[in-house]
């Protein structure tokens, strides 16, 4: 055994120790990161937290086969530090500009904003070791970008808000950084900036970004569109996609966090893409981003309005999560499911999912 998975070893046999303890207590636990991603804050919580904060080691790299393995704990931005040195980096930028923990992102589900040209996060993830009440230590997926061993049991904990175990490692598969990367800003009314979105779209694609973004500045200027190219070259019909009317902007918009976050909603999800204009009328207050290839829109809403806005969105064949701030019912059908599920891997109900 390694040294970094003797470590680990030992820190996955102190969280199962935790795990008796609380249930011999009769008290609830909650697993977190950074604490950006919470449902519902601490305040409101009556469980006792534990923090994955320092599991932050790497634990193997192998750049020529575009293969890295972390704890839960280490921090997006840290990592593509470490990536950047052999020119590779893994696209998970987050429309509010937080700095998550790779375990935090993966089990609240958050995908971030360059979903459109990299494509889910879930679908980097090649291998996860998951700390569960009911079956102790899981070693789930394959550290190999082609694995063909059957049903993706890592998929189970993504999303899951650590109600049926705790992810304590990931293996994911990483992306070169492309040699030409450019990006635009441009301000105008929601209805232009849709039909401009849609112009890149049909001049090529895939682009990296495409995000319509509402930022809390008054009028037309709040709405801004944002895209950035990442290619081997700079293609002839972007260019001329592009060269009018656009600003060069390196960084994309960056949604503010509400000033009093108690008022407010986070909601993730998608719609379809000829329902984005729709979503942006619907939207009445609060700041939010639109990934125009995708669908993928991630942003703020107040408490009193989650429910109706929830509802539009699911009637007009999109999805939707609240991430932070409300507890919402789910779904039909899916409590069932999910009631089978926590009672297999969390038989005493110990963990409250973050």
């Amino acid at each position: 055994m390694s040294a970094a998975a003797s470590i680990s070893w030992k820190k996955e046999q102190t969280l199962l120790d935790l795990f008796r303890q609380t249930e011999q207590q009769g008290g609830k636990l909650r697993i977190e990161g950074l604490g950006h991603r919470l449902l519902i804050p601490n305040s409101e919580s009556g469980a006792e937290k534990y923090s994955l904060a320092s599991w932050d080691s790497l634990l193997s790299y192998h750049p020529a086969d575009l293969v890295v393995s972390v704890e839960a704990g280490m921090r997006v931005k840290t990592l593509n530090a470490i990536l950047r040195e052999h020119d590779q980096w893994i696209p998970l930028t987050v429309a509010d500009g937080q700095d998550d923990t790779l375990g935090g992102a993966l089990s609240a589900g958050v995908d971030g904003i360059w979903r459109g040209g990299y494509g889910p996060l879930r679908d980097r993830v090649l291998g996860l070791v998951v700390v569960s009440p009911g079956f102790g230590v899981i070693r789930a997926g394959a550290g190999v970008v082609k694995n063909v061993a059957g049903y993706n049991l890592p998929r189970l904990f993504l999303g899951s808000r650590g109600n049926l175990g705790v992810i304590t490692q990931i293996t994911l598969k990483v992306s070169p950084i492309l040699p030409e990367q450019r990006s635009w800003m441009w301000t105008d009314s929601p209805a232009n900036l849709t039909a401009k979105a849609r112009q890149l779209i049909s001049q090529a694609r895939p682009w990296a970004a495409i995000m319509l973004v509402r930022e809390p500045n008054p009028g037309e200027e709040r709405y801004k569109l944002w895209a950035a190219w990442h290619g081997m070259a700079m293609d002839h019909v972007v260019s001329a996609a592009t060269k009018e009317e656009a600003q060069e902007e390196k960084n994309p918009p960056v949604l503010p966090q509400p000033q009093d976050p108690s008022s407010w909603a986070t909601l993730k999800g998608a719609v379809p893409l000829t329902r984005i204009e729709d979503l942006v009328a619907t939207w009445k207050d609060g700041e939010f981003a639109v990934e125009c290839q995708s669908g993928d829109f991630f942003g703020f809403v107040p408490r009193s309005s989650v429910k109706s806005l929830v509802e539009w969105i699911r009637f007009n064949g999109g999805g939707v999560r609240v991430l932070q701030g409300s507890r919402l019912d789910q779904p039909p059908k899916l409590p069932d499911y999910w009631a089978r599920l926590k009672t297999a891997y969390d038989p005493m109900g110990i963990l409250e999912g973050g």
